[in-house]
């Protein structure tokens, strides 16, 4: 049989679908599986199960890729060129990643798997991403990501917006607007007949504005805030220099319940203690074991106290700052930062070195 005739939309044959999960929803484990490289499950496997049957008589999972964040994440290019050879070999009509919500390392899997599978294998592809997963803006102009919530308790409401897109593509069925459909804006604009020539809808809009009623544009221009970079230190001989980290390492029983992910605390630690006593990783976005071997890794205590006695600059400030960036939205990470700035000033620090993972 053709791969041709395998992907074919016609009514006698169910569509053949493939799904991607990492290793936490392909139920193989948490962190300590996130070096797992690629493996295959016959049918569907966690949220697969939920997609197949919103698919229902349409098509059938065929089978479950899964692999673990750091296998993909530490190669991603040659870790994709391992993934699209296993699902070559699967035969789908048509591919689902995730969705990854707002995990970052998943995310980016999630969508470069689905753009490589998309882009050579000509098959659609469609993932499910938190507007601000950093995957979201790398494949976005790609695939369909559609729009989810920030964790895993929108999961039925994004796999049946990705299932109904997906239904419609094989179908080649018209699909509307980001903003009607629910997915993330992919950059192209086409032609629609609407109801009112584009002046009354303008007027009409202004007339909204000045009235204070709500309205939205056609027209959506992107806003990127200019952050202007920190002048040079005049004097690096005399400066304090602080560590700051989003990594998450605090002292044993985490005392200020610094959060693993989507946290919104931050908190001053004594140096010398943290690295003379215990301490663990609230951190559930990257595996931590070669920070716990060598905390240096992650807060280069040693290298910055070998450059303090050499005189390369004045003194290494005492107290660290620690909080955990996981799936933290930009509004929650605005907050900290100036949080931490402002102590910063208070204590007459000189400059930071911000280390993250």
């Amino acid at each position: 049989m053709s791969d041709e005739t395998m992907r074919t939309t016609s009514q006698n044959h169910k569509w053949r679908i493939v799904c991607y999960l990492n290793q936490f929803f392909g139920q193989l484990g948490g962190e300590e599986k996130a070096d797992v490289g690629f493996l295959v499950k016959e049918g569907p496997i966690g949220p697969a199960m939920l997609l197949q049957s919103l698919l229902k008589e349409d098509g059938e999972v065929v089978a479950t890729v899964i692999c673990g964040d750091n296998h993909i994440a530490e190669n991603l290019q040659e870790a994709v060129e391992e993934g699209i050879k296993i699902i070559t070999d699967l035969k789908p009509s048509l591919f689902f990643s995730g969705p990854a919500f707002n995990a970052g390392r998943y995310g980016i899997a999630c969508g470069a798997i689905a753009s490589a599978v998309q882009e050579l294998l000509g098959i659609p592809a469609i993932t499910g991403l938190f507007p601000e997963n950093p995957g979201a803006e790398m494949c976005r102009k790609k695939v369909y990501v559609v729009k989810t919530g920030i964790n895993a308790g929108q999961m039925r409401q994004a796999l049946t917006k990705m299932a109904d897109i997906g239904r419609r593509l094989l179908k080649n069925e018209q699909i509307g607007s980001a903003d009607k459909e629910g997915y993330l804006p992919r950059g192209f604009l086409k032609n629609e007949v609407v109801e009112k020539p584009a002046a009354i809808r303008g007027i009409d809009m202004l007339l909204d504005k000045i009235a204070g009623r709500p309205f939205q544009t056609e027209l959506k221009i992107p806003q990127f805030e200019e952050i202007p970079p920190a002048p040079p230190l005049q004097d690096i001989k005399t400066a304090t220099i602080a560590l700051v980290s989003d990594g998450g390492v605090v002292p044993r029983e985490n005392p200020d319940k610094i959060k693993v992910s989507q946290n919104t605390i931050w908190a001053p630690y004594n140096l010398a203690d943290i690295f003379a006593n215990p301490f663990q990783v609230a951190h559930s976005g990257y595996h931590p074991t070669e920070v716990r071997g060598n905390l240096n890794r992650l807060l280069p205590k040693d290298v910055l106290k070998e450059m303090e006695a050499e005189g390369i600059f004045g003194s290494l400030f005492p107290i660290f700052y620690s909080c955990s960036g996981n799936t933290t939205t930009v509004q929650s990470c605005k907050a900290m930062g100036a949080g931490i700035a402002q102590k910063l000033l208070d204590e007459g620090v000189s400059a930071v070195i911000l280390t993250s993972t």
